[in-house]
């Protein structure tokens, strides 16, 4: 018989997990090491377009926008991404929602939250960042009939994204003087002309949008005159540059007298690297985090984010990335929410799955070639965050289980493949009981030996088989009408390094024809080859005289993996 006081002591435990929240009560789950879980309560904030996205972000900022004295307007083409970048500063100068239009004209969403801001407030000043080659003189004309007496002024009507960007800081620098409100003296650089660099400023932007720090654009070899400027008029004691040296070289960080370089691998790790860094200055403190696929989305999502004192992030559309995964695990409690800007289409749902902890949708890398298998295929399984065992069935029969750490991969070996095709079902689980499915069917390839290529003329596809395992599949381009390519049996006798300036590209494989003789066969020379092309456009055409081109990558990586003697076989 249990004593008394045991029975209150299992009373008691069962209460505390009761009110232990369903997250955190997973979170006793113990994992195995190379799990990287992530399991964050999440909300999207996402309009139809960028447009509405920008307002949807803006509303969030500024509930039932009272108190809204200024607004900033950027063009939200991708021709001026820049400065709706360093208008981001103007949101803390103005404490003042973001909004974005077509370069010639204000979108419905946009005349819909401007003419409801002019209804909620006494008083608004509506600043539009760019000169009329971003936001043009109709444009304006647009805003003011819908502002009505409301101040619309444009304080850098010329110049490019470097003194749009320094005159930005310059303001920020006065705005603080004149409300007394603190402005960290410290100057944030980003690469302002490369795609690479637009992501790293986003992530600097979330920054500013809480300390004040300016936005400053460089390029990877100099110091624009602008920006140069805007450092002496600013004098910071600090000057943080985002991006590795691929993106802003040595001799420009120098020049900007660079005191620190958050950078990583890519626009995941360094906008990660960026986080830490303003989480172990305080700078950004809070408990969630602002999560983005595309720059547009980040644009106006980066400075909601940072005046919440949350860091941005990004993703890939349809798997969250593993930088940003390992990140978030790595603060495990220390943030429990993420806001995720912008619709399915820059975000998938599948990622917002991941981001609440379910397992990353396997995804199956071997078998290739898409919807076909040969005699044996080797099989192998890639994994993203939540995952740490995988589960393996041909139909309905198991055929293996592996623990992988998570964005590791499972390797299930060679395996027979039926003649009638197979089913491959993989699923990814984890400790918690979470699981993600992946099915896949796949018919058999037919070609004339263990070792071979097949022409598909119907799909303009080559594909190359070694040793009874399709290895790779690539795009062609084939005989055009009146030179079509012949149905037969090849054999390859010969190949060439060719002039890569030539017709040929850099290598061909010549096809000897195949002929009846004497009750066996002969291969006879002919002028057909598989080759590479510096007419690249032409791939999955019919382009050629009759002989088979590739992209010059492809024939480079096939031409040492064919022996000679390979057999190829032209087909419908």
């Amino acid at each position: 018989m249990k004593s008394r006081s045991h029975i209150i002591a299992v009373a008691l435990a069962a209460v505390v997990l009761a009110s232990i929240p369903i997250s955190s009560a997973s979170a006793l789950v113990s994992w195995p090491a190379g799990g990287v879980r992530v399991a964050l309560d999440s909300s999207r904030i996402a309009g139809v377009d960028r447009y509405g996205t920008a307002v949807a972000i803006a509303r969030e900022g500024f509930s039932g926008w009272t108190g809204v004295s200024r607004v900033v307007i950027a063009c939200g083409e991708n021709r001026s991404l820049a400065d709706a970048v360093s208008a981001g500063g103007l949101v803390w100068a103005f404490d003042a929602p973001l909004l974005l239009v077509a370069g010639k004209e204000v979108p419905l969403s946009v005349r819909t939250a401007l003419t409801e801001i002019r209804s909620a407030n006494t008083s608004l000043t509506v600043t539009i960042v760019g000169g009329t080659g971003a936001v043009s003189a109709a444009c304006a004309s647009q805003v003011k009939s819908i502002v009505g007496t409301a101040t619309v002024e444009r304080p850098w009507p010329v110049g490019d994204r470097n003194t749009t960007a320094a005159g930005i800081a310059l303001r920020m620098k006065l705005a603080a003087e004149e409300s007394g409100r603190p402005m960290a003296p410290v100057a944030l650089v980003a690469n302002g002309t490369d795609a690479a660099g637009f992501f790293d400023a986003l992530a600097l932007s979330a920054v500013s949008a809480k300390t004040g720090a300016p936005v400053l654009f460089v390029t990877k070899t100099a110091v624009p005159v602008a920006t140069r400027n805007a450092l002496l008029a600013l004098a910071p004691t600090e000057v943080i540059v985002a991006g590795g040296t691929g993106v802003v070289g040595s001799a420009v960080y120098t020049a900007v007298n660079g005191s620190s370089r958050l950078c990583g691998i890519d626009r995941y790790s360094t906008a990660v690297e960026i986080a830490r860094a303003a989480r172990d200055r305080a700078w950004l403190d809070a408990s969630s985090v602002g999560v983005a696929g595309t720059v547009v989305d980040a644009l106006t999502g980066a400075s909601l984010a940072g005046r919440s004192g949350a860091p941005m992030l990004f993703t890939e559309g349809a798997r969250l990335s593993k930088t940003s995964a390992v990140y978030l695990d790595e603060v495990g409690p220390l943030v429990a929410s993420a806001t995720i800007f912008g619709g399915t289409g820059a975000v998938s749902a599948a990622a917002e799955a991941q981001i609440e902890g379910t397992p990353a949708t396997p995804v199956l890398v071997q078998p290739v070639g898409g919807k076909l298998v040969a005699k044996q295929a080797n099989v192998k399984v890639s994994v993203g965050v939540n995952t740490t065992e995988v589960r393996l069935y041909a139909g309905s029969t198991l055929v293996g289980t592996q623990t992988v750490s998570s964005y590791g991969t499972a390797d299930f070996g060679k395996r027979a493949m039926p003649a009638s095709g197979i089913t491959f079902k993989v699923i990814a689980t984890n400790p918690d009981g979470t699981s993600a499915t992946k099915t896949a069917t796949y018919a058999r390839l037919a070609y004339p030996a263990a070792t071979s290529i097949v022409i598909d003329k119907s799909d303009f596809k080559l594909y190359w088989v070694k040793d009874d395992v399709l290895v790779k599949v690539y795009p062609i381009a084939i005989g055009r009408a009146g030179m079509e390519t012949p149905l037969a049996i090849w054999r390859i006798d010969a190949k060439y390094k060719t002039d890569p300036s030539s017709v040929y590209g850099p290598r061909k494989m010549r096809m000897f024809r195949r002929y009846a003789s004497g009750g066996g066969w002969k291969y006879v020379y002919t002028a057909y080859a598989i080759h590479g092309t510096n007419q690249e456009w032409v791939i999955g055409t019919k382009a050629s005289h009759g002989c088979i081109r590739m992209y010059n990558k492809d024939v480079l990586e096939l031409w040492p993996q064919v022996p000679l003697g390979t057999i190829v076989q032209t087909r419908l």
